[in-house]
């Protein structure tokens, strides 16, 4: 769909398009019929000149039938001469050899004479193939002419020169052919409308074209005023070309008053139209002096292309002045013919500059076009030669049904060689010839695939990067190259040669996500041209930072490297050392190395990526493993000394480190006292580090305050409470399990703030130490209660966390509290699990390993024994 800003114009050019190809057809009826009826189609004798009614160009049969030019004729078969319409309506009512009977006056004073005309065929013999091929050149080369002209439009809608170019190009289409010989009641019309508009178009347009292609002259800068002196006369001399060809046609009298000046604006018509066309040499020598690369490329073939198209045009045009006729005229066929085939040269050098978005050097597109052309054609004539050989000799070998053994194998031979030539030979002359005279494409075709499957293997993006600029510099005679890769949300400078790599470059060529470069690309995903001089081009809408930074760079393609997702990057390619123009073979490939770097870019980044991951983890893992040693130092290193007391403590984490707690200390006593033993164990909600952090928190809050808070341990654990809420988030909380143990009585003292119930194993008998409040760090002003129980001598005490109780099998089955009161009296009728409390521990978690059978468990275990040996009776 056509962009919004566009649409005018291609309605302005379907409205031309329409007009033009209506004057088209016609013509091609026209000379359709008169190729194929010609002989039974009658030509005019004669035609109306600038004196109206008076005869010029006259044909045989009027000279042969006593008329002479400006013999003004009266009547035509008895009906006065009114109009050109009126002497074509009698003409084509009548037959080649009909009689027309004309009335007519030789001066203005002479006597009224008649004469009888004997019509004649618009071709009185058959035509030849040379006469046809005459006929379809002068046809084909107006219609060319005017596709050229309408594709030019079509491919730059936006763009002023190309719309000139339509209006210089839909001249030839007007000249040729004869608006007046149309049939129809809506085509003549239409075709003497178009006839004029696009005559008086072409000088005015093509001068223009001369002042602002590609930039406006000097010379027009200097003297504005030249190009309308002239621009201007010739538009309202056009109303008089009106006035005329519609009276000529449809009534004479209509337009008496004009006959005496219709030949003298003819003339100005033509002085004027030989100066826009001066003026457009004028202007577009001096450019080429001025300009440089790729613009002065491109004024160099349009002014050898529009002087050799030109020029023999122009002779014919001057011929037709001085002789008074029509263009061509008189002149052999052959002339006109050569004439309107090198006429050829002026359309296809005005679409190459416009269309084309980088000329090729002039002197290149000679040399290879030529020498290519008659090598291929060559192959061509072989081919046709080999073809009709075989041909002849088959005819007459089956002329003769006699054959003898060597006839056989003549033929077969002769067959053998025509295949094998067309099939065989011919293709890998055919591949020969396009390396010699297009050496360069295939060279890259070549090494471009190599480096894609280069690109494939790198696994650094410097090294790519530095691997493809200079493959491609090499390659594509590139000096200048530059590569942008993505880097957030903006395309920053990674590598550059042919130019100095500042230490800011980077920031300064840089390219936002948003720029208009990098959605063009990534829309098109194609390379993209970067052509300064089109008004119509995507460069137009980008910003003066995006132009300046492509044009410091010397940019004149742009290729996007394609990521998974989205541009990985771009490479932006400066001009050939040959000045050559990158070919569609040359954006085919460079396409497809895109496509592979990207690739590569990705995995290098990828493989980046995991190389630094796994940097990371590995420096995690170091300070995890750091982390795990730290808290293991934070867990009891020696256990307290109390004689008939036993301990032991484990903490087995589910990940490096845990968010179980144990801990068994003294506590201060003064010279009247013994000491007291502080029993703790918690579990923090959550696991890793956040949980092993709030742990340290929660044994540094205990320890400093169990100290100057003895036997008050609800105002203990109160005080834990607001610490440990005060320095965590608001879903960090911990169950915790507190006892004071006093070795002379034997008491102990516990608060359970919201931790499973350690159970005192006493004989048959299973004492659980209930919950005495909630939670620690969950609520501000949590209240807690402590709890007292007598120990006594054989007592064990078990203190764990849940991720004993609730330790898992394969089958996600729980040991279960139950499970593991249990297995632990069972254990303890085993005297190698009962000489020691570290025993028992270890057996008991060796039960729960059975259990769990090496099922990955989710949760840390924790395992706190205490033991009352006989012997504390006695302490």
């Amino acid at each position: 769909m056509p962009q919004r800003s566009a649409r005018l114009q291609y309605f302005l050019l379907a409205l031309v398009a329409a007009l033009a190809l209506l004057h088209a057809y016609g013509a091609a009826i026209r000379v359709f019929n008169v190729m194929v009826h010609g002989q039974s189609i009658v030509r005019a004798p004669f035609e109306s000149g600038s004196r109206l009614a008076t005869t010029t160009n006259l044909r045989e049969e009027a000279l042969a039938a006593g008329l002479e030019p400006f013999d003004t004729v009266l009547t035509i078969n008895g009906q006065p001469y009114t109009s050109r319409n009126m002497l074509l309506g009698q003409i084509r009512r009548a037959s080649p050899g009909d009689p027309m009977t004309i009335t007519y006056r030789r001066g203005s004073d002479a006597a009224v004479e008649s004469t009888s005309i004997r019509l004649a065929a618009v071709e009185p013999q058959k035509l030849s193939p040379l006469q046809i091929s005459v006929n379809l050149v002068f046809a084909l080369l107006t219609f060319f002419c005017l596709l050229i002209g309408l594709w030019v439009v079509f491919a730059r809608p936006r763009n002023l020169n190309a719309w000139l170019i339509l209006g210089i190009l839909c001249y030839f289409d007007a000249i040729i052919n004869n608006p007046t010989l149309i049939v129809g009641p809506y085509l003549l019309p239409i075709a003497l409308i178009w006839n004029i508009v696009a005559q008086t178009a072409m000088p005015i347009c093509l001068m223009f074209f001369g002042v602002y292609f590609p930039d406006r002259s000097q010379t027009d800068i200097k003297f504005p005023w030249v190009k309308w002196l002239v621009a201007i006369p010739l538009m309202l001399l056009s109303f008089t070309d009106f006035i005329a060809i519609f009276g000529d046609m449809w009534s004479f009298a209509s337009i008496s008053w004009f006959a005496p000046y219709m030949y003298p604006v003819n003339v100005a018509e033509n002085v004027l139209g030989a100066i826009a066309i001066s003026w457009f040499f004028f202007n577009l020598g001096p450019k080429i002096g001025q300009a440089t690369g790729d613009a002065r490329r491109r004024l160099r073939i349009l002014l050898v292309g529009t002087s050799v198209g030109l020029t023999p045009l122009f002779l014919l045009l001057l011929l037709s002045i001085v002789t008074k006729s029509d263009v061509g005229q008189g002149t052999p066929e052959w002339v006109n013919i050569s004439v309107f085939v090198i006429l050829l040269l002026f359309p296809l050098s005005l679409a190459y500059v416009v269309v084309v978005q980088r000329a090729m050097d002039l002197r290149i597109i000679i040399r290879q076009g030529t020498r290519y052309a008659f090598a291929r054609e060559f192959l061509t004539v072989v081919r046709v030669g080999l073809a009709i050989w075989m041909a002849f000799s088959l005819n007459d070998f089956f002329k003769h049904p006699d054959h003898q053994r060597n006839d056989i194998i003549r033929i077969l031979l002769i067959i053998g060689v025509f295949f094998a030539f067309r099939f065989l030979l011919s293709n890998r002359l055919q591949k020969m010839i396009d390396q010699r005279f297009f050496r360069e494409a295939y060279s890259t075709e070549q090494l471009l695939s190599e480096l894609s499957d280069e690109a494939r293997n790198f696994t650094e993006v410097t090294p790519l990067l530095e691997t493809i600029t200079r493959r491609l510099g090499s390659t594509l005679h590139i000096e200048r190259i530059a590569v942008f890769l993505r880097s957030g949300d903006t395309y920053h400078l990674q590598l550059a040669t042919g130019m100095p790599m500042t230490p800011g470059a980077a920031q300064i060529f840089s390219l936002p996500a948003a720029s208009t470069t990098i959605t063009t690309l990534t829309r098109a995903k194609a390379p993209a041209n970067v052509y300064r001089d089109d008004p119509s081009s995507w460069l137009i809408d980008a910003t003066d930072a995006e132009r300046s930074a492509l044009n410091d760079l010397s940019t004149e393609l742009l290729v996007p490297l394609p990521g998974r997702t989205r541009l990985a990057g771009v490479i932006a390619l400066g001009p050939k050392s040959s000045e050559e123009p990158y070919t569609k073979t040359d954006r085919q490939l460079l396409q497809t190395i895109a496509s592979q770097t990207g690739l590569a870019l990705e995995n290098a980044e990828l493989f980046e990526n995991l190389t630094t991951e796994v940097t990371q983890r590995e420096r995690i893992s170091r300070e995890l493993e750091i982390a795990r040693e730290v808290q293991e130092r934070l867990f009891p290193q020696t256990y307290p000394k109390i004689p008939g007391v036993d301990l032991a403590g484990f903490c087995r984490p589910a990940q490096v480190v845990g968010g179980d707690y144990y801990d068994f200390f003294l506590l201060p006593s003064d010279s009247t006292t013994d000491s007291r033993l502080a029993l703790a164990l918690g579990d923090i909600s959550g696991k890793g580090i956040s949980a092993a952090l709030l742990m340290a928190s929660l044994r540094a809050s205990l320890r400093s305050i169990a100290g100057l808070q003895q036997s008050d341990l609800a105002a203990l654990i109160s005080n834990v409470n607001k610490i440990v809420y005060e320095s965590s988030t608001t879903n960090r909380y911990a169950t915790f399990f507190y006892a004071e143990y006093d070795p002379v009585n034997h008491l102990l003292t516990y608060v359970n703030a919201g931790h499973n119930p350690p159970y005192v194993l006493r004989g048959a008998e299973t004492i659980a130490l209930e919950p005495t409040g909630t939670v620690v760090g969950l609520l501000p002003d949590a209240e807690y209660s402590q709890a007292a129980l007598q120990l006594h001598p054989g007592d064990v005490l078990l203190a764990f966390t849940d991720g004993i109780s609730e330790a898992m099998n394969h089958d996600e089955e729980e040991w279960g509290e139950d499970n593991m009161l249990a297995s632990a009296r069972q254990l303890l009728n085993r005297p190698d699990c009962t000489t020691t409390a570290d025993q028992l521990l270890t057996c008991i978690f060796d039960a729960a390993d059975r259990f769990t059978a090496g099922a990955a468990q989710h949760d840390d275990m924790t395992l706190l024994v205490f033991t009352i040996g006989h012997t504390a009776t006695n302490s």
